[in-house]
Protein backbone atom coordinates (compact mmCIF):
# COMPACT_ATOMS: atom_id res chain seq x y z
CA UNK A 1 0.00 0.00 0.00
CA UNK A 2 1.26 3.66 -1.01
CA UNK A 3 1.18 5.95 1.84
CA UNK A 4 2.17 9.87 2.94
CA UNK A 5 3.89 10.57 5.59
CA UNK A 6 5.52 12.72 7.68
CA UNK A 7 7.30 13.45 11.20
CA UNK A 8 5.89 15.96 13.92
CA UNK A 9 8.16 16.25 16.90
CA UNK A 10 9.71 12.77 16.35
CA UNK A 11 6.15 10.98 15.94
CA UNK A 12 5.85 9.48 12.62
CA UNK A 13 2.23 9.81 10.85
CA UNK A 14 1.27 7.83 8.07
CA UNK A 15 -1.83 7.99 5.84
CA UNK A 16 -2.62 5.50 3.16
CA UNK A 17 -3.04 7.02 -0.60
CA UNK A 18 -6.57 6.09 -1.91
CA UNK A 19 -6.61 4.15 -5.14
CA UNK A 20 -8.79 4.93 -8.19
CA UNK A 21 -8.91 0.89 -9.15
CA UNK A 22 -9.60 -1.95 -6.82
CA UNK A 23 -6.29 -4.17 -7.00
CA UNK A 24 -8.66 -7.21 -6.08
CA UNK A 25 -10.32 -6.79 -9.54
CA UNK A 26 -7.10 -6.27 -11.87
CA UNK A 27 -6.50 -9.47 -13.57
CA UNK A 28 -3.47 -10.49 -15.82
CA UNK A 29 -4.61 -11.41 -19.35
CA UNK A 30 -3.85 -14.76 -20.63
CA UNK A 31 -0.44 -15.28 -22.48
CA UNK A 32 -2.46 -15.16 -25.75
CA UNK A 33 -3.79 -11.98 -25.45
CA UNK A 34 -1.53 -8.32 -26.04
CA UNK A 35 -1.04 -7.48 -22.29
CA UNK A 36 1.00 -4.11 -23.59
CA UNK A 37 -2.05 -3.04 -25.51
CA UNK A 38 -4.19 -3.95 -22.39
CA UNK A 39 -2.21 -1.65 -20.07
CA UNK A 40 -2.03 1.51 -22.66
CA UNK A 41 -6.22 0.72 -23.10
CA UNK A 42 -6.37 0.73 -19.31
CA UNK A 43 -4.34 3.83 -18.56
CA UNK A 44 -6.27 5.97 -21.18
CA UNK A 45 -9.54 5.35 -19.76
CA UNK A 46 -8.31 5.44 -15.73
CA UNK A 47 -6.93 9.32 -17.17
CA UNK A 48 -10.68 9.84 -18.51
CA UNK A 49 -11.69 9.06 -14.81
CA UNK A 50 -8.34 10.63 -13.19
CA UNK A 51 -9.34 14.12 -14.64
CA UNK A 52 -6.66 16.64 -16.02
CA UNK A 53 -3.12 17.02 -14.26
CA UNK A 54 0.21 16.69 -15.01
CA UNK A 55 0.46 13.14 -14.61
CA UNK A 56 -2.64 12.07 -16.36
CA UNK A 57 -1.40 14.08 -19.52
CA UNK A 58 1.75 11.92 -19.68
CA UNK A 59 0.25 8.82 -19.07
CA UNK A 60 -1.84 9.77 -21.87
CA UNK A 61 0.77 10.92 -23.78
CA UNK A 62 3.16 7.57 -23.12
CA UNK A 63 0.04 5.33 -24.36
CA UNK A 64 -0.93 6.92 -27.40
CA UNK A 65 2.68 6.90 -28.32
CA UNK A 66 2.68 2.95 -28.08
CA UNK A 67 -0.36 2.52 -29.48
CA UNK A 68 0.66 4.27 -32.64
CA UNK A 69 3.92 2.75 -32.89
CA UNK A 70 1.56 -0.70 -32.63
CA UNK A 71 -0.63 0.57 -35.45
CA UNK A 72 1.98 1.41 -37.95
CA UNK A 73 2.54 -2.29 -37.35
CA UNK A 74 -0.57 -3.96 -38.62
CA UNK A 75 -1.23 -4.57 -41.99
CA UNK A 76 -3.03 -2.70 -44.35
CA UNK A 77 -6.43 -2.91 -43.32
CA UNK A 78 -6.07 -3.00 -39.48
CA UNK A 79 -6.60 -0.94 -37.11
CA UNK A 80 -6.84 -0.15 -33.28
CA UNK A 81 -10.25 1.58 -32.29
CA UNK A 82 -9.48 3.24 -28.86
CA UNK A 83 -12.96 4.89 -27.48
CA UNK A 84 -14.46 5.44 -30.69
CA UNK A 85 -11.74 7.23 -32.12
CA UNK A 86 -9.10 5.16 -34.75
CA UNK A 87 -5.29 5.64 -34.03
CA UNK A 88 -3.62 6.82 -36.37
Amino acid sequence: MSEFCFTINGVRHCFPLPMLVDPGHIRRPPPNNMPPLELAVTVLELVKVAGDSELARELTSAANRYVEVLQRQLPKGVEITLGGHTAT
